[in-house]
C-alpha cells in the first residue's frame, strides 16, 4: 500500500500594519509558496484598500483602522484592552474562516491572542521577531516623552516576551548574537530558536535591475543614500548635522532619502534648521524593487545608529546587505555587529554616532580617493558574496526545513 500524501499547513501570517509594503514578510510568505504552502496575511490598512486580496498568491485580508486609533493605542497594547480586543476579534475570524494550521506572528504584540487561538484550533506558533522589542520599545521616540513615559513604567514588556516566546514552537530572530540573547535572558530552549538574517533577493538586487535613468539623474553629485524608517534611533541627525562641513569639500553632495518619517522626527525641518535643505532630498517610499537602481547611484549607503541598544549591537540591517550586494562602500556607526562586519571584509567606513566632525571627515576622505576606494570595496563585497551566505535564498533554508517537519498525513 503506497504511502499517504503529505499536507503543507495552512500558514497564518499576523502583520501590525498595512501590507504591502513589507519587504520581510513578503519574502518569507513567496518562499513558503515557492515550497507549496497555502499563506494566508491578515494585517489593518487606513487606506481605501480592499478588505481581501490575492498579492503575488498571498492571501490578504485587512481591516480598517484609523491612524489615530493606531498611534494613540498600540504602544498600550499591555495597558490598555481596547486595541487587544480590536485584534482578537480580526485574529479569531481570520483563523476560523481561513483554518489556520501554523499562526506566524511578525514582531511581539498579539502574540498572547496568537497562543489563545493556538490552544482552541489545534495550530501552532511561529514567533518571527524581526526586532528584540523588549530592548527596542523602550528606547523609542514615544515611549520617552509626555504621556508615553507613563505607557512605558507600566508596560513589562520583558515579561510579555518570557511569557510569549516560552509557549511557541518557532521562534525566529535574525542574528546569532541576538539567538543567544534569547537563549540566556529569555530562557528559550535552543532547538526552538532559529536564525533567518534579513538579507535581500538575488533576483532583484542585480546590475540587471537598475534603471538607468535614475543613475542618470544623480550622476553629477556625491550621493549619501538611506531608505527605511526614519526616526531618533537611525542616526540621520548626525548625518545632517555634518552636511556643511561636507559640502565646503564635496560641494556637489547630496543626502537622498527614502522611505517614512516617525512621529517626533522629521529630518526635512532638521536640514532646514540647519541650513542645507538643499542638499537633503527625499523620495518619498520606494518599492523593494526601485532600491537598486537609487543604490547603484548612489556613492555611498548609509547607516549610522546610535549603538545605545541590545538589540542594534546584535543586528545587521537589511540595508546593509542591500548596499552590500550593490557592491557600494557603507558608511555606519559603532553599533558592534554592523561596525564588526563593514571593517572585517573592509567594505567602507565607520563613525562613532554623534562625531559629527569625524563623520563629515570620513565622508570626505572617500570623495577625495572615490574611484580606487569604490573599486576595492566592491571586489571585496564581490568576494564575501562567493564565500558566505548573503542572499534570501540561502538564508531561509532552515525555516523551510522547520515548517517541513510539521507536515501531516491526509486522511
Amino acid at each position: 500500500m503506497s504511502a499517504r500524501p503529505h499536507k503543507r499547513p495552512v500558514v497564518g501570517m499576523i502583520l501590525e500594519r498595512d501590507f504591502p509594503p513589507d519587504d520581510r514578510p513578503e519574502k518569507e510568505a513567496l518562499s513558503l509558496i515557492k515550497a507549496g504552502y497555502e499563506v494566508h496575511l491578515l494585517c489593518f490598512t487606513w487606506q481605501n484598500r480592499p478588505r481581501y486580496e490575492n498579492y503575488k498568491g498571498i492571501h490578504i485580508t485587512r481591516f480598517p483602522i484609523s491612524k489615530k486609533v493606531y498611534k494613540k493605542l498600540s504602544a498600550a497594547y499591555l495597558v490598555q484592552p481596547f486595541y487587544r480586543a480590536l485584534w482578537k476579534r480580526q485574529m479569531e475570524r481570520f483563523v476560523s474562516e481561513n483554518r489556520i494550521e501554523v499562526i506566524h506572528m511578525h514582531d511581539l504584540p498579539m502574540t498572547d491572542i496568537a497562543h489563545e487561538l493556538a490552544a482552541r484550533h489545534g495550530c501552532r506558533v511561529v514567533c518571527d521577531q524581526h526586532e528584540y522589542w523588549s530592548n527596542w520599545i523602550v528606547n523609542t521616540g514615544h515611549y520617552n516623552r509626555g504621556l508615553g513615559k507613563v505607557v512605558k513604567a507600566l508596560s513589562d514588556w520583558k515579561h510579555y516576551e518570557r511569557e510569549n516566546l516560552s509557549k511557541a514552537d518557532l521562534v525566529i530572530t535574525v542574528t546569532e548574537p541576538l539567538r543567544a540573547l534569547y537563549l540566556e535572558e529569555v530562557g528559550l530552549a535552543s532547538e526552538k530558536v532559529i536564525v533567518v538574517p534579513n538579507t535581500p533577493s538575488r533576483d532583484i538586487f542585480r546590475r540587471e535591475n537598475v534603471n538607468p535613468e535614475i543613475v542618470e539623474k544623480y550622476k553629477n553629485y556625491f550621493v549619501l543614500f538611506y531608505a527605511g524608517a526614519m526616526d531618533v534611533l537611525r542616526g540621520l541627525d548626525m548625518i545632517i548635522d555634518a552636511l556643511p562641513e561636507i559640502e565646503k569639500k564635496v560641494p556637489h553632495v547630496r543626502l537622498v532619502l527614502a522611505g517614512r518619517f516617525s512621529k517626533g522626527f522629521d529630518p526635512l525641518a532638521l536640514a532646514r534648521e540647519r541650513g542645507v535643505e538643499h542638499l537633503v532630498e527625499f523620495v518619498g517610499w520606494l518599492n523593494v524593487e526601485q532600491l537598486p537602481s537609487y543604490i547603484a547611484a548612489a556613492r555611498v549607503g548609509v547607516f549610522t545608529p546610535p549603538a545605545t541598544r541590545d538589540e542594534i549591537n546584535n543586528t545587521i540591517a537589511t540595508k546593509i546587505y542591500q548596499y552590500l550586494a550593490m557592491g557600494k562602500p557603507i558608511l555606519t556607526s559603532e553599533a558592534k555587529m554592523m561596525h564588526d562586519f563593514v571593517t572585517k571584509n573592509d567594505l567602507g567606513c565607520t563613525v562613532n554616532h554623534g562625531d559629527v566632525r569625524g563623520c563629515a571627515a570620513a565622508i570626505i576622505r572617500l570623495a577625495e580617493n572615490y574611484e580606487q576606494r569604490c573599486a576595492e570595496i566592491a571586489r571585496n563585497a564581490a568576494a564575501l558574496i562567493n564565500r558566505e551566505p548573503i542572499f534570501w535564498d540561502q538564508t531561509i533554508r532552515d525555516m523551510l526545513k522547520h515548517y517541513a517537519s510539521w507536515e501531516s498525513r491526509e486522511g
